[in-house]
Order: structure tokens, then sequence, then C-alpha cells
């Protein structure tokens, strides 16, 4: 059958979209995409039209798309000009000192918050192509157009799959080091302002800068691959690194000012301890399951010695040495002032240090080591009193590397950990003790505990994670348990602070991301209204990790919004009310949080952003928004959406369209697995990341946009107003109607059809003879119909929601046209159409395969399924097994010297005929998706 033949251009394709969309006021069942797809098939079965081709379209139309996100990310980063987003910060502090030399010290001089490098899955991008995005936002033009095209061809499936921790790790520290030299550029900013305005008293000031912090190499939850002496090794070369950007600097500082002889001094010891901990880290790195090399390394670290530094006070107090003698030389004040408040900062590491585990890890502690009962409908009470006495009465303990090697529990390894690093490595830098999935307040007494135990209270900041539904509806009361036990508010009076965490990805991915949003916004505010009386003058420490958007801190708009998003001006403003002082930290996640500081421009922008976002008062107007008076609505609304998106997870149609084939779709983005070694099987075992990628991939984000139109439909008058008149309500909705732009229930029927029997029995009776066995063979693979079934009950579930929020978008202010819809995701949809028809190719190219012999233990069928579920790699890999090159026989066996092997047949007619017509083009199938399943991120900004 001769079918239309599609010129592989984007332009081309895109009109024949368009076209087929024409059809649909004539046939209502018409997919555009998918006919797309189905003629892009028929024309790579015919001949028509090449794999090479094709991969020629799908590289046009990634170029495009990640130009795009290039463009996004420099709109965000105030055109990449550092000096652009630095002015604001300056008139702010410009108007704080205009109120005065004391008003402005207790401005600088009190923590507000930083921010915190965490990984994940979240590096689908490699290094290459992140840094061509950068260099395309940056500074734009042919030599960043040609980067970003070679970085494009490049061939990232082997990339991707030896992601390993140190490689992230290695990543992080990249990121850090830009963030610090921002960091340093805010510090450089606040004593010019100083300068300016106390001539006679700008070196009094100590200004504390945002905090930069990282737990990449610390953090256990979900995983058992970082072993102790993994944590230990890394720290060390942090410190090596720091210690050598310290030696830098005073090197610099005594070049530009050589009457500064007292730094000569600090100059030779940082030299000696540089060189000391590389060697400390080098030893750590070996085989430490071998006593022998633990002793020496332990011995070696906790030795005395001349390059022995502990504690980042001793260049401190070296530094405040240099600025007495210098004499009133302002420059070289300035430059040691500056320094001094990177080094009180940072201490000696390039990064603050979050150590996580999950709060199951703490509760075997008290279950069986303790000997409690930590009842989760009780929240653990009787437990609760137990350990708030015995952390009364601590009996501290030393511990030594001896100790961290016999040690079994993971929690207590990790608080001996702490106590290691405390006395041998950084004396100064605080501690986050991050405990995922908090649900007991028990388990947060039980680490106030063993850190009294252990001796490291007294540096540690223990911080539970709120993240589960069950955990955002009772934290508020989970708190006050923790803040009624005297040994717990005597803890956080004397830590200054509470610490807590918020996650939003978890949350998102039960009950959908706008509700997640609202309930975050919640708890907030119940821990405040816990805190204010319970500790009065302490501060709450929120660190709100990202997550909050379609993908890892992919808010679609501008940093100021992204900012008031996870932490609302009117919280602030209530914070303020109270007596609260707020430290907000927030993280930047994996590859695509870090292209946020790929380069010294782009850090400096986006600390910038930040600083601007910890020195800015919220507006006055916070308070009189209706989204915070119209609480009957507001939270009818919520309850509604909630109940939507649980049902929805819980649909099994829902479940098999995330476990059937859409993995496939999912690159390997990290060193965690993306599914839960145990606990509950189907959806709930994948992460949040994985579960978030699987929707961008599938061009449905229904944990943001799905649900609104199905909720108080009997009250969108009152809805559409609320969101008309409050800033917070429209921040929400918004977020909603960016992913709505982004979602595409035609690309999902596509999958669908892909998978639909029916298809493939059409396609056989339309085909020529060679090929009507291979579709009847994918059809016996398909046959019982589940899968199609499932992906199209669900869109209609989803068209008949996403339908009502249409109808409610086109009632709101300045909502995006349908037109313009449709238009911004002709490019999405050549993408998927294309993906739609190599996966039918794949399909037909292993329906031609001969029969395999019994001895290789597996079946036509199996192979069939494999390609099904998208493990296209393990299927080159298995038929490359089983239909060896047979030129490599032949020429090996050449050397031969009987006569004989007329009977060895033809290279041409052998296995190297099924390599050549269909192992080689399913290994470019695959190369293919991996790609298309790369560009498919760009249009969220991230991934996951």
């Amino acid at each position: 059958m001769k079918t239309t033949r599609i010129e592989p251009t984007l332009s081309a394709a895109g009109e024949y979209l368009r076209l087929q969309a024409e059809r649909i006021a004539e046939d209502p069942m018409t997919n555009s995409v998918f006919a797309l797809a189905q003629t892009l098939f028929q024309n790579i079965e015919q001949g028509e039209t090449s794999l090479d081709e094709v991969g020629g379209l799908i590289d046009e139309t990634h170029l495009l798309l990640v130009s795009q996100r290039a463009e996004r990310l420099r709109e965000r980063h105030a055109g990449a000009r550092p000096e652009k987003a630095w002015a604001p910060v300056r008139s702010r502090l410009d108007a704080l000192a205009g109120q005065g030399f004391e008003a402005f010290r207790a401005e600088i001089e009190q923590a507000r918050g930083g921010i915190v490098f965490t990984a994940h899955p979240t590096f689908a991008l490699s290094p290459e192509l992140r840094a061509a995005i950068a260099g395309e936002a940056v500074k734009p033009g042919k030599r960043a157009r040609a980067a970003l095209d070679k970085a494009l061809q490049a061939d990232a499936r082997g990339w991707n799959r030896s992601i390993t921790l140190a490689s992230e790790h290695d990543e992080v520290q990249m990121a850090l080091l830009n963030a610090a030299d921002a960091q340093q550029r805010f510090a450089a900013l606040v004593y010019d302002v100083a300068r300016a305005h106390f001539p006679e008293s700008w070196k009094q000031l100590r200004p504390v800068l945002p905090t930069i912090a990282s737990w990449v190499g610390y953090d256990l939850d979900g995983r058992t691959d970082i072993h102790w002496s993994h944590s230990i090794t890394f720290r060390l070369n942090e410190k090596a690194d720091q210690i050598r950007r310290y030696h830098a600097r005073v090197q610099a500082i005594l070049e530009a000012h050589p009457a500064a002889t007292g730094l000569a001094a600090l100059l030779e010891r940082l030299d000696l301890a540089a060189s000391e901990t590389a060697l400390q880290a080098a030893m750590f790195s070996g085989d430490l399951q071998n006593p022998e090399h633990l002793v020496a390394a332990a011995n070696r670290l906790t030795a005395e010695g001349p390059g022995r530094l502990t504690d980042a006070a001793e260049i401190v107090a070296a530094l405040d040495d240099a600025l007495a003698a210098s004499d009133g030389a302002g420059d070289l004040a300035r430059d040691l002032l500056i320094l001094r408040a990177q080094v009180e900062s940072q201490q000696l590491g390039t990064g603050r240090i979050h150590l996580r585990v999950n709060a199951a890890q703490i509760a075997t502690v008290i279950s069986r080591e303790l000997n409690l009962d930590a009842d989760e409908r009780s929240l653990g009470r009787l437990a609760l009193a137990e350990l708030s006495r015995r952390a009364a009465a601590p009996r501290p303990v030393d511990v030594n590397f001896a100790d961290l090697f016999l040690e079994q529990s993971t929690a207590r390894r990790q608080f001996m950990m702490c106590a290691q690093i405390l006395k041998h490595i950084d004396a100064g830098s605080p501690i986050r003790f991050l405990i995922a999935e908090s649900e007991n307040p028990a388990t947060v007494m039980a680490a106030l505990y063993l850190a009294r135990h252990y001796g490291v209270n007294g540096k540690l900041d223990i911080s539970p994670l709120f993240e589960t539904p069950e955990a955002l509806e009772t934290g508020g009361r989970f708190i006050e348990r923790l803040l009624d036990e005297p040994e717990f508010a005597a803890y956080v009076r004397r830590r200054g602070h509470l610490a807590i965490q918020l996650g939003f990805s978890d949350s998102g991915r039960f009950i959908g991301q706008i509700a997640g949003n609202m309930a975050i916004e919640r708890i907030h505010n119940l821990i405040l209204r816990a805190l204010a009386p319970r500790v009065p003058g302490a501060g709450l420490l929120i660190f709100n990790t990202h997550g909050e958007s379609m993908g890892r801190g992919a808010w679609p708009g501008s940093f100021e919004q992204r900012f008031d998003h996870l932490l609302t001006p009117w919280t602030r403003t209530r914070a303020h009310m109270l007596g609260v002082r707020i430290i907000h930290e927030s993280s930047f996640q994996g590859g695509d949080g870090y292209l946020h500081f790929a380069t010294p421009e782009l850090a400096e922008t986006t600390l910038a952003h930040w600083c601007a976002h910890l020195l800015a008062p919220p507006p006055e107007s916070a308070a009189a928004d209706p989204f915070y008076t119209r609480t009957d609505l507001v939270w009818d609304f919520y309850r509604a959406l909630r109940a939507w998106h649980e049902r929805f997870f819980a649909n099994p149609d829902y479940g098999r369209l995330l476990t059937d084939f859409a993995p496939g779709f999912v690159v390997t983005a990290g060193s965690r697995q993306t599914r839960r070694p145990s606990g509950a099987a189907g959806p709930r075992a994948l992460r949040a990341i994985s579960h978030n990628a699987e929707l961008q991939q599938l061009g449905i984000p229904v944990n943001t946009a799905s649900g609104i139109g199905s909720s108080l439909q009997r009250e969108t008058d009152r809805l559409v107003d609320l969101v008309n008149t409050s800033p917070r309500m429209r921040s929400l909705v918004q977020l909603a109607w960016r992913a709505r732009l982004l979602s595409s229930l035609p690309v999902l029927r596509g999958y669908a059809s892909v998978y639909n029997p029916d298809v493939w029995i059409a396609h056989a009776r339309a085909s020529t003879p060679e090929t009507t066995s291979a579709y009847r063979g994918v059809y016996y693979a398909l046959r019982d119909g589940e899968t199609a079934l499932s992906v199209n009950r669900t869109a209609n579930l989803l068209a008949i929601d996403l339908d009502r929020f249409d109808r409610l978008l086109a009632r709101l202010d300045e909502a995006p046209s349908t037109v313009t819809r449709h238009e911004d995701r002709i490019n999405l949809h050549v993408v998927h159409g294309i993906r739609q028809a190599l996966m039918m190719h794949a399909f037909s190219l292993v329906g031609r395969l001969p029969r395999i012999s019994e001895r290789h233990d597996t079946s036509l069928r199996d192979i069939i399924r494999l390609v099904t579920s998208l493990r296209i790699g393990e299927c080159v890999d298995l038929l490359g097994r089983i239909f060896p090159p047979s030129q490599d026989q032949l020429t090996r066996l050449s050397s031969v010297t009987e006569a004989g092997g007329a009977e060895a047949g033809s290279a041409q007619y052998g296995y190297d005929h099924i390599h050549a017509s269909i192992i080689a083009p399913l290994d470019r199938i695959d190369q293919l998706l991996h790609r298309i399943s790369l560009s498919l991120n760009h249009p969220y900004d991230a991934f996951g």
C-alpha cells in the first residue's frame, strides 16, 4: 500500500499535523499525532525514509527545544548579566544603610538562609550538553550554537548508564565552587555599601552570608551503597579543596598588599594543611574493609602534626591579627573582611554537610536497641516520654574509627561519623541531620538522644522531613508534641532555631502538586504557631526541597515567583507578627538544578535573586490576599482536589500506564535507584522523580494540571473570582495552566494506539506478504489489549477533567487561548509522533526474526515482549549473543588448512544479514529513542 511521504523536516511534519487536526471537526476520533506516527512508520517500513533521516528530524527538533530552554534560562537570569541581577540587592542594602549603622548591622549579621545542592536521579543531560545550554544562555551566537549542536549529536547512552555517586559528587563540587564565588561577590557588595555609608565604622561589621550546602555523598535515604568511609573521604577531599582556595585567596591578598607580611605565616599554615588533608583523603579512599588500611588511615587522620587543622577559627584568628595590623588600609581591610566572612560561613568545607537518613532507620534503634514501642497511632507518646527522659541524662561516649568499622546500625553509624568529622576534620561547621518520611515525634527525640549520647548535639541540627500526606496532615501536632517535651525545647533554645524540611515532590505524587503546595504552606504556619509561644525568640529554619512544579524546581516563571511560591509572602508576614525569625533554605537539585550554577555568570545571577528574596520584606499587600480570608472556599477546594488525585493515583489503569511501557522512556539519570527496593508495588514503588519523569515523557503532567477542573464545579464562579483577585491562588493556578499547556491527550492516545492489537491486524491486512507475518507476530504479543485499554481509560478520565479546566481557564484574566495552546504543542507533537513511529518500527523488526533455538532459553514471543516494554538495549545485547556476526566467525576460522569450506555459507545470508536488517536498526532506534527522551524534558526545564 502506497502512503504519503512526509519530508523529514520539522516544518513538513508540523504542517502535516495541522492538516490532520483540521479533520477533527469531521471526525472527532482523529488523532493527528498518531496519524503522523503511522505515516512515518509506513515511510520507514517501505524504505522511503531512512533512520538517519529520522535522526536528522529528531536533531532539528531537539535543537529548537533546547534553544528555547536556553532562552528561558537567559531571561530568568537577567540576561545572564550579574550587574543587572545585583542592582536590586544593592538598592535594598542602601535602603537598610539609610536606617543607620545599628539597623544595618542587625539586618546583615543575622542568618537568613541559603541554598542546598541535592542529587537523586536528575542527571538526565550529560555535562557536555548542560555546559552547551549554559553557554547558549550566557553568550548566544554561532560558537555557542555549534557547541550545542555537537552535544546533541553525541550518543549519550553510555554516559547515562555510567553515572556514579563519585561523578555526581564531582559535579556538585563545580556548582559549589561557582556558588562560593557568587557568595564572595555578595560579601564584597555588603562591605562596599557599608564603606560608602559608614566610613568610620564599616570594619566592625561581621555579615552572615547566605549558606551553601550539599547532601551529595551523605544522603542515605533510599540507598545502601554509601559506606561511611565514602562520606569521610568526600569530606576530606572537600576540605583539601577549600583550604587550597583559602590559600589562593590569601596569596592574592598578599600579592596585592605586600606590606601585609603577617599573612605569610598563614599562607604556610594553609599549604601544610592542604597537603596533609589530601594525603588523609587518599588513605581513606583505599580499601577500608581491610583492618590494616583502616588503622593506617585512622591513625594518620587523628595524629597531631604540623599539617593538622581542624577548626577554621584558627584561620579567622590569623585574619583578625592581619586586620589589626592593617593600619587603616581600607582596601586591604576590605579584602581581609570579605575572606573572613566566607571562612566564617564555609568553615573547612566547600559546603555545609546535610546528612540524611530515613525515619525507619531511627525507628530500628528505638524498637530493637532501646526496646521501646513507637506506636504510630499514638505518635509514640510513651516512647517519646522515655526518650526525653534518657536524653535529659545522657552518658556521652567517645568513639573511634574502630567503632565505626564495627557498628551495624545505620543510624548509630551516622551519629558516630558526625562525631569523627567534628573532632578530626571540621570542628566549626554545623551539620544538618535530616530524617526523611518523619511521621512520629519519637524518631526525632531518638535522634536527639543519640546526638547527646555521641556528644554532637551542640553542632547538629536535627530536622524532620515532612513529605508524605500523613506527615503534612499531622506535622503541626508533631511539632507541638516535640516542643512540649522540655528536653527538646531546651535543645531548640540552645541551637537558636528549630530546623524542619519540607518535601514537595512526594506530596505532589500522592495528592497532586497544587494540593501539596497548599498543604505545605499550611504546615509552615502550623509550625510557626506551635513554635512562637513554646520557645519565644527561636528562629524557624525551613528547608524547602524542590519538586514544587512539573520537575525538580522547574517553576515556569521568574525566580521571584518561584521563591515566593516556596515560602509565601503571607507566611513571612505571619512569622514577623509572631516574632519568629525565618531562616529559609532551598535546594537546587541534580543536573538541571546545577545548570543555574553552571557558569560564574549564572551562579551570580541565581544567588543575587536569592539574596534579594532573603533581604526583601514581604509586600504589605500580602496580608490582604483573599486566599487567606475566604478559607471555607479555599479548603473545600483543597479537599476536593486532594480527593481527586488520591482516587486517580489509586486507579489500576493509571498504575498500568506507569508500569507497562512508560519506564522505558525514562533514561538513567542518577546513581540512586528509581524504584523503592521493598514495600508497596505498582506506582507507589516509583520514586517521585521517576513518577514525574514518566508523566513528562507521556506528555501528561497530570499531578500538576489535573483535578482543578473537577473540584468545586458548583462553585466555579467563586473560584474564578478568587483566582482573579488573589495573588496566591493565581500563582497556584498559573502553575497548573503552564502544565496544561504541555498536556496532550492526543499524545497519550497515540501510545494507546501503538499497543492496540486492532492496529496491528489492520496493518497486517494492508501490508505486503513479507511483512504480514511480522505484524501478526506483534499482534499476538499485544492481543490481550490490556495496555491499550488502560491507557485509553486513563485518557478518558483526563479528558473529562481537562475539558472542565479549559472552561475555567477561559474565564480567567490573561489566560492562554486554545489556539495558542495547540500551536505551542506542535513541536512536542512532532517528537511524540516520531517516537511512536520508531516504536512501531522496532516492534515490526523483531517480528521478522527467525525461529530461535530452544538452547537459548528464550522465545520469539519473549523477545517481542522485551521490545514492547521498550527494553530495546537489552534486546540488542541478547540478539547479539543469539546471532553472533557470521563474518567474524569466518574470519577467525579462515586459517584452517584442510580443504573444504564450501558449506560454510556466505556471510550475506547468515547472521550478518540479521545484524544488518534487524539488530543494527534496533540499536539505532534505541539511540534515537534515548535522544527523544532527553529532548522531552526541555519544555519542562527539568527532569523528573
